[in-house]
């Protein structure tokens, strides 16, 4: 179900469970830009062995009893962090309601994830209900065609997919990731705006990962007011 690190997570600290990406059935948010630049979707296509693993997750998840499921691995492996989708996204009410109760089960254990489906009404209501948990950092995913929510709940952060050189992410944004072309250049924080380390095109004597930045995962910072910047 879970799988530990990879070359982005880092080592075992953060543990991720994937689904298939890319398609209508599983990403209900997706925008063409996300679909057009999305590296799980493209992992998938030439490791046959993961799509097949993400495929399987895809049948566990609809399963009544997926919730306990998670909670009695999560526990038998002795996981600490945890991202929600490493491919894919909340593609139905009742799968998102299963890992609102994971979340719920399992105070000790941080949760983080990305998700476009707060473009989807049925959907929001529940996402907004892992907000309150302090063990849960909620990321709202957003691109050109998405723009940025009218109405961001307190405690849900924002991140922005760059996709031209010289795009400025609106204001309000906590984050910033580029796709792979954009990272062979150094970019700094996009008007106090930051960007992904493993992204930002920095040499480090350490190349970074998410278990040891935790930007994404460790209970979030208030956000900073700054003007709105047009794009």
């Amino acid at each position: 179900m879970l799988t530990p690190g990879n070359r982005k997570l880092g080592g075992d600290l953060i543990w991720g469970f994937g689904l298939p990406s890319g398609t209508t059935e599983v990403c209900l948010g997706m925008t063409s830009t996300c679909q057009t630049h999305c590296y799980a979707r493209r992992y998938e296509q030439y490791r046959k062995n993961a799509s097949a693993k993400y495929q399987r997750n895809l049948e566990l998840s609809k399963l009544v009893d997926f919730a306990q499921r998670m909670r009695y691995f999560i526990l038998n492996e002795d996981i600490q962090v945890v991202r929600i989708h490493t491919g894919g996204d909340f593609y139905s009410e009742r799968y998102a309601q299963q890992w609102l109760q994971v979340i719920e089960w399992l105070p000790d254990v941080s949760f983080f994830t990305y998700t476009r489906c707060w473009r989807i009404s049925s959907l929001r209501p529940v996402l907004e209900q892992m907000v309150p948990y302090p063990n849960t950092r909620l990321w709202y995913s957003c691109d050109r065609e998405t723009g940025i929510p009218s109405d961001i709940p307190a405690g849900v952060s924002i991140c922005w997919l760059m996709t031209e050189p010289h795009e400025l992410p609106p204001v309000p944004v906590d984050l910033v990731f580029r796709i792979q072309r954009l990272r062979r250049t150094s970019l700094s924080p996009l008007s106090g705006i930051r960007v992904c380390p493993d992204e930002n095109g920095k040499q480090y004597a350490r190349p970074p990962h998410c278990e040891s930045c935790g930007s994404c995962w460790r209970p979030a910072s208030p956000r900073i007011a700054l003007p709105q910047i047009d794009t």
